[in-house]
């Protein structure tokens, strides 16, 4: 593992506190052991206390400062990427050059398209299995309105909304457009289309500085569906159709469907029951995902090239938000998006 900070090792206060059942175990560390099949062989972070103190707490036997040099000694089957998004991209590169086949790695993937364009190539590979921080597309309450929606009751899906407050680009909005494109259910996108506030350009016009805040965002699918991103507070997920709607509530906390009973003259949210328990949750549903892929489980290996598309394309939209926003908020296709750009993504000095 690299990175033993709150998503590597030690997952904050607020989030135990707060989050559902289905997020835990999230901390990468407490999630591959919870993993019967899984070994901590080896931590690394730039900060030797952070290090010591993760391999100490978690019962990982090495710790290093420098994660080349655990990737040459140890040769992991498997890696978990906590650390912020700068030299992310170099640091899968080196993962897959040193033999990693399996890489559960915290969101955004890399900040130029120029990145991009390299990690869209490598796992191009059926080799290579990728997950991402984005993961509530894992959890029982998505995947029982996923199952909800396509009972048929709804009619065709129009809409997938997510809800998360006034939310930064890159340090939010991963999870919003994997939502949406989860919805999706791989339907071609055609294009995005986006209004952000606070693009801070770096001294050139294909370098921001900033993580804009997302004032509207909306993603154009072959066939008519529409994934939209607002500001409205909630961390909700809304799926809607031509009679009625789906909708996960609070990270997950409730579900509720919106229909018409015999006699009412307009819909009405009312309560699903909660989705059944037993399935891992949180980070530990990744690595099940991806231990399955490297046994063979051909479940295993459906699911993830799937998301491996929806994470990459995901990524790819990020870039056309901001490609979209800085044309006045004109569509632009994924295909569109200028090879140059690169997006720090720093708030208040610190990178997403």
């Amino acid at each position: 593992m690299v990175g033993c900070g709150r998503m590597g090792a030690f997952t904050s206060a607020g989030v135990r506190a707060h989050a559902p059942a289905c997020w835990f175990p999230l901390a990468h560390a407490e999630a591959v052991n919870a993993h019967a099949g899984l070994e901590l062989v080896a931590v690394a972070d730039l900060d030797a206390g952070a290090a010591e103190r993760a391999a100490a707490a978690h019962g990982a036997p090495r710790w290093f400062t420098d994660p080349l040099a655990m990737l040459a000694e140890t040769r992991p089957e498997l890696l978990c990427l906590a650390t912020r998004t700068p030299g992310r991209a170099q640091l899968i590169e080196a993962a897959v050059g040193s033999g990693v086949r399996a890489l559960h790695v915290e969101k955004p993937l890399c900040n130029s398209v120029a990145e991009l364009v390299r990690l869209e190539a490598l796992f191009a590979r059926d080799d290579l299995y990728l997950t991402w921080g984005a993961i509530r597309r894992l959890m029982a309450p998505y995947r029982a309105a996923l199952s909800e929606w396509e009972s048929g009751r709804y009619g065709r899906l129009l809409e997938a909304a997510v809800h998360m407050g006034a939310g930064a680009l890159f340090w939010t909005h991963p999870h919003a457009l994997d939502l949406i494109l989860f919805a999706a259910g791989g339907s071609e996108v055609e294009d995005v289309a986006a209004v952000l506030d606070g693009v801070e350009p770096a001294g050139d016009a294909l370098h921001v500085r900033s993580d804009p805040e997302v004032v509207v965002a909306t993603v154009r699918f072959a066939g008519g569906m529409v994934g939209h991103i607002g500001r409205r507070p909630g961390c909700d997920l809304v799926l809607a159709g031509e009679t009625g709607a789906v909708a996960v509530e609070a990270d997950g906390h409730r579900l509720q469907r919106l229909t018409t009973a015999d006699g009412e003259a307009y819909p009405e949210w009312r309560q699903l029951p909660p989705p059944a328990g037993g399935a891992p949750g949180g980070t530990l549903a990744a690595l099940v995902q991806l231990t399955g892929c490297l046994d063979g489980d051909q479940g295993s290996l459906a699911a993830n090239a799937r998301w491996r598309r929806d994470i990459l394309m995901a990524q790819r939209l990020l870039f056309a938000c901001v490609a979209s926003a800085r044309a006045g908020g004109r569509p632009v296709r994924p295909a569109e998006v200028p090879a140059r750009l690169v997006i720090d993504a720093r708030t208040g000095g610190r990178a997403a």
